[in-house]
């Protein structure tokens, strides 16, 4: 039998901002708009010195194990499962428990116990994902006719999509082999088989370093099930800036666009613009302000407290390094450059 017992304090150690990440909670700050109720405004707050979260409509809150349990509609047990799982805890058995997981009856047949371990991104296998994903029918209705993106923009970012996590893991296993596989964290191992750590069908963002070679990956979940997060990265893994190769192919007097986001960067692309993409406000890091600062910057922050409270942010440390960002305002109406983007496709006809 498994403990939950021991891995109880481990599970109040993992920061309820990423926890929220994984749920596919966005959030601007400490602040996010609820998933229990319509919220207008938002009202789920987080305290990252308590791990605690609150809404003060609804009036619940919790640690870890109940934001996992009010967002999934899972029960205490399996919420603790979850996390252990996203989070790489490994859950001990009583003695005597061992059990068999049978992947494919003709192909594997895995070790009692598989071990999940904090291993660096492997980009081989990363970049054998992008370089296979093509985007399927539902991926090019999301890209170019809900959103408008321009072709050339995508295929320039080498976004691809997965449908069938099935035919994925098979491929994955046959090239790389099993244990890699599991190690990668891009495929995970439990009592019914393996399964990604994405949910499908998703589009698949390839992030660059600042030469271009591809160091990450994060995932847009394009299926209708509103229990799934909506964006996520490899559990543990760290990335930079959206896009960062654009930094060195433009000369320090063209303008260089900051947003929050992947979507209004590609919209921002898609407009004709060069920009850069902060994958969330609670990523914002040294070492990408520093390769920003030589930069001509500008920003369209989102109309909300977080927009602001984001632009402050980067303009307080771009100023570190004598730099400034410029700050454009959006029309009346729009809430962020997506909106604005689309407004103007609609316009020009």
């Amino acid at each position: 039998m498994i403990r939950i017992d021991i891995i109880k304090d481990k599970l109040k150690d993992i920061p309820i901002l990423k926890v929220a990440d994984e749920l596919g909670i966005t959030h601007k700050g400490k602040s996010a708009w609820c998933f229990m109720h319509d919220d207008k405004n938002p009202s789920l707050g987080f305290n990252t010195s308590k791990n605690t979260w609150k809404c003060y409509v609804c009036d619940k809150g919790g640690d870890q194990v109940t934001l996992v349990m009010e967002k999934l509609a899972l029960s205490y047990i399996d919420a603790c499962k979850w996390l252990a799982d996203r989070f790489n805890i490994i859950i001990p058995e009583d003695d005597g428990y061992r059990r068999r997981v049978i992947v494919k009856k003709s192909v594997v047949q895995a070790k009692p116990k598989t071990k999940y371990t904090n291993s660096p991104v492997d980009v081989e296998m990363i970049s054998w994902i992008v370089s296979h994903a093509q985007l399927s029918d539902i991926a090019v209705d999301f890209l170019y006719k809900q959103r408008k993106y321009k072709p050339m923009v995508v295929e320039n970012l080498r976004i691809g999509s997965i449908s069938d996590s099935t035919k994925l893991i098979n491929a994955l296993v046959k090239t790389f082999g099993i244990e890699r596989t599991i190690k990668s964290g891009i495929v995970r191992q439990n009592m019914r088989g393996l399964y990604l750590f994405f949910c499908t069908p998703c589009l698949i963002f390839p992030y660059s370093d600042i030469s271009g070679n591809i160091v990450n990956m994060q995932t847009r979940y394009l299926g209708t099930d509103k229990n799934v997060p909506r964006f996520q990265f490899l559990p543990n893994s760290s990335t930079g800036l959206f896009n960062m190769a654009i930094v060195n192919s433009i000369s320090v007097d063209e303008k260089l666009f900051v947003s929050e986001g992947i979507t209004d960067c590609i919209a921002l692309l898609s407009s004709g613009r060069n920009a850069v993409a902060i994958p969330s406000a609670t990523l914002l890091n040294d070492a990408d302000i520093k390769t920003l600062a030589p930069k001509n910057l500008f920003m369209y922050p989102d109309k909300d407290e977080a927009g602001e409270r984001l632009y402050k942010n980067l303009s307080e440390k771009l100023n570190v390094y004598g730099s400034m960002i410029m700050r454009l305002q959006l029309p009346e109406g729009c809430k962020d450059f997506s909106d604005y983007y689309l407004r103007q496709i609609s316009e020009n006809g």
